[in-house]
């Protein structure tokens, strides 16, 4: 742009002084060479004026040009700005929407942490309580088996004892009856000697009354059983 613009006034100065150049070269030798030559110069001063307005024409464009490109690169320095706030407002906003984003991935993990702690606590103390109950269980049959031992064995002690005791009888019925078979056989040792002493005692009064019948002397016998038990 300032290479064209020097151009430019270069050649309006050209065109502005080539008409005096000639000037110089050319003679003046009658009227109607002066009337020439003043026509000629008011030519070349219309010739400057034009050119003047020209050079005129061009710096104005020049300006012209240079204030819409003053004015281009401004507009672009504000649209750069805009555009570099409009970018720095949607990085905010980005921003703002990751940390959201974070943020709620954060909270969802931490609530399914919780969630698996709890379903964790849950789970233990639904094993806690169905090995409390096993145990209890376990406890309750455990108890029913020494209870059944323990009446089992109960009841052989009382069958035991049972026996004990029917042996016991047994043994004191046998004792009885040996005991009574024993002072049977002893009464009746004791009935036969005494029946002995008894006829010894009357052997010496047999002679003599021979003739007692036997039926009387069935009678005699009578005060024997006295010595029974």
């Amino acid at each position: 742009m300032l290479g064209f613009s020097i151009a430019a006034g270069a050649a309006a100065m050209w065109l502005v002084s080539l008409p005096a150049d000639q000037q110089l070269y050319t003679p003046q030798t009658d009227p109607t060479a002066a009337v020439t030559a003043e026509a000629r110069g008011a030519q070349e001063r219309f010739a400057q004026e034009r050119n003047a307005e020209i050079v005129a024409s061009i710096a104005a464009v020049e300006a012209r040009r240079a204030q819409e490109t003053f004015a281009q690169e401004r507009n672009a320095e504000i649209d750069a700005s805009i555009a570099a706030v409009e970018a720095h407002r949607f990085a905010q906003e980005r921003n703002a929407e990751i940390d959201a984003s974070i943020a709620a991935v954060a909270a969802r993990r931490a609530q399914e942490q919780f969630a698996q702690e709890r379903n964790a606590e849950i789970d233990a103390s639904i094993a806690a309580v169905a090995a409390r109950r096993a145990q209890e269980q376990f406890a309750r049959e455990r108890n029913a088996e020494i209870d059944a031992s323990i009446a089992a064995v109960a009841a052989r002690r009382a069958q035991e004892q049972f026996a004990q005791e029917r042996n016991a009888e047994i043994d004191a019925s046998i004792a009885a009856v040996a005991a009574r078979r024993a002072e049977d056989k002893l009464a009746e040792k004791r009935n036969v000697e005494i029946v002995a002493s008894f006829v010894a005692l009357i052997v010496p009064w047999v002679g003599p009354i021979a003739d007692v019948q036997v039926g009387s002397f069935a009678q005699t016998e009578e005060p024997e059983q006295s010595w029974q038990p």
